[in-house]
């Protein structure tokens, strides 16, 4: 499959305007929300052979039919009430992870903020909740760079939130959001998401570092898995006979994506490459039995993917003692 720059250009403003869809969605439900019901602080810890691993609840986003173009409200409401979800809209979460190796303290995304959703934003906190000091995060990975995974690395002033933190992405992914063809080709409501990217290039200035293949990261490596975004990046952890790849963004809607992995989302920059990307994972994940964790998996976002008929199934992985 040949993919062109024009192709990945309309593919990402046609995502800008699914992006301005849900988080309208998002914030006239979250507006809704009633105050005082605040669940306990939101980490969980996993360990992977030496390794501890957090997993990190930024908050949830609501997405509807209309971000998925070939899932009429019909189909989208009866997959929803056979996973017994909200039939007008799904709670996708929206996780990061830490993980903690040897003397490290590696962040990977960062979560969204108050300003795309009233949902989102509870990084900080739950980082803090779960006795991780901003200030020791020495490397964040990032994924890709949507708002609903950058959102979190700058404060309400735009400086670093992680001012002793190196901040580590995919070169084409970083080029891609900063090369003023991409802003130049969106619609209007979408040229915020290049906005955002600049202004987290700007606080990190000089303590930011792109990679080709190599990551250079001590126990972690890089898995390409693009489609979602030119540079979107899976993380392998490998530790002792264990190991957990952090797939990023491979599924949003888990009960339509994971049954059907030719469902696209309107977020995708390539639809087709995303779909490809996904039904190779899955068959990767379910063949070697992988352990996975994902930011749009259900909190925590740890466990193993099943085949199921023609598709998948997401099977949790059950509370670990520590």
């Amino acid at each position: 499959m040949i993919l062109n720059r024009r192709q990945i250009l309309l593919s990402t403003a046609a995502a800008g305007a699914a992006s301005t869809l849900s988080v309208r969605l998002a914030a006239a439900q979250g507006a809704a929300a009633t105050a005082g019901t605040a669940q306990a602080p939101a980490f969980h810890r996993m360990k992977v052979g030496e390794a501890t691993v957090t997993a990190l609840a930024d908050g949830y986003l609501q997405l509807n039919a209309g971000v998925f173009p070939t899932v009429g409200e019909t189909d989208f409401a009866g997959a929803m009430e056979a996973a017994f979800q909200p039939t007008s809209a799904y709670p996708a979460a929206v996780n990061a992870y830490a993980i903690e190796i040897g003397d490290r303290v590696i962040l990977v995304d960062a979560g969204g903020s108050r300003g795309m959703a009233p949902t989102l934003g509870n990084l900080r906190a739950n980082l803090e909740a779960a006795g991780i000091a901003p200030a020791s995060v020495d490397t964040i990975l990032m994924t890709h760079l949507h708002p609903d995974h950058i959102g979190g690395l700058t404060d309400a002033t735009g400086a670093a939130a992680f001012p002793d933190a190196e901040l580590v992405v995919a070169a084409p992914e970083l080029e891609f959001w900063t090369d003023p063809g991409t802003r130049a080709a969106l619609p209007d409501g979408a040229k915020g998401m290049v906005d955002g990217v600049n202004a987290v290039a700007a606080a990190y200035e000089g303590s930011t570092r792109t990679f080709t293949d190599d990551l250079g990261v001590a126990g972690v490596d890089a898995v390409a898995l693009p489609g979602h975004t030119p540079g979107h990046t899976g993380y392998r952890l490998e530790s002792g006979d264990t190991g957990l790849l952090i797939w990023g963004d491979i599924v949003h809607v888990p009960p339509l994506q994971l049954a059907d992995p030719a469902i696209f989302i309107g977020f995708d920059s390539t639809p087709e490459q995303a779909v490809s990307t996904r039904q190779k994972i899955l068959d990767e994940a379910a063949s070697d039995r992988l352990l996975v964790a994902g930011m749009h998996l259900p909190f925590p976002g740890f466990g193993h993917i099943a085949r199921d008929g023609d598709g998948y199934a997401f099977v949790r992985a059950d509370w670990q003692y520590l």
